[in-house]
């Protein structure tokens, strides 16, 4: 059953964690039914940030959400990133860490269990970085965040996808 606009437009926290629970249950239910199993409910949050709309923890059998992100477009946002990520947490209770996380099992959950054209990417605008570290490669500029620059800085190379050189350090950005 769809949501309204109404029941999707509000704006406390609490209020938005149980509408993203309600629908992972659907999204969980429609798994029960279409496998003939009794999948294990995760537990939800609101504490995913940064440039992710969601995560699924496995191990932990826990649901991450963008709190920012459900506020652009709540509709949306319950429609594809909740199912999205229910379908990780079902493919890891079927398959284990066996499969890959976007791999043809993910894909199938998305199609036949949700009705939703598999896709790894959400169309989200992402919350503005607080600090930016600008790195250069052959081809282009990448803007870092703290976490990675710090990470680069102990000695983690990372290599551009476009021209394959190593990314190096230019200058602090805000």
């Amino acid at each position: 059953m769809p949501l309204s606009s109404q029941q999707t437009n509000v704006s406390h926290e609490e209020d938005v964690l149980s509408l993203v629970i309600q629908k992972a249950n659907e999204c969980f239910d429609k798994a029960d039914a279409f496998f003939g199993n009794k999948f294990k409910r995760s537990t939800c949050n609101l504490k995913q940030r940064g440039r992710a709309a969601g995560t699924a923890h496995l191990q932990k059998n826990e649901l991450r959400f963008n709190h920012f992100m459900y506020h652009q477009n709540p509709v949306e946002f319950l429609d594809t990133v909740v199912p999205h990520e229910v379908a990780h947490i079902i493919v890891f209770q079927i398959y284990g860490n066996t499969v890959k996380p976007h791999g043809k099992e993910w894909k199938a959950v998305m199609l036949k269990v949700y009705g939703i054209s598999p896709s790894r990417t959400h169309s989200f605008e992402v919350p503005p970085q607080k600090q930016s570290y600008e790195y250069h490669c052959a081809c282009q500029k990448h803007q870092f965040t703290k976490q990675r620059h710090t990470r680069a800085q102990r000695g983690v190379e990372y290599i551009c996808k476009g021209c394959r050189s190593t990314l190096q350090f230019v200058s602090k950005n805000k």
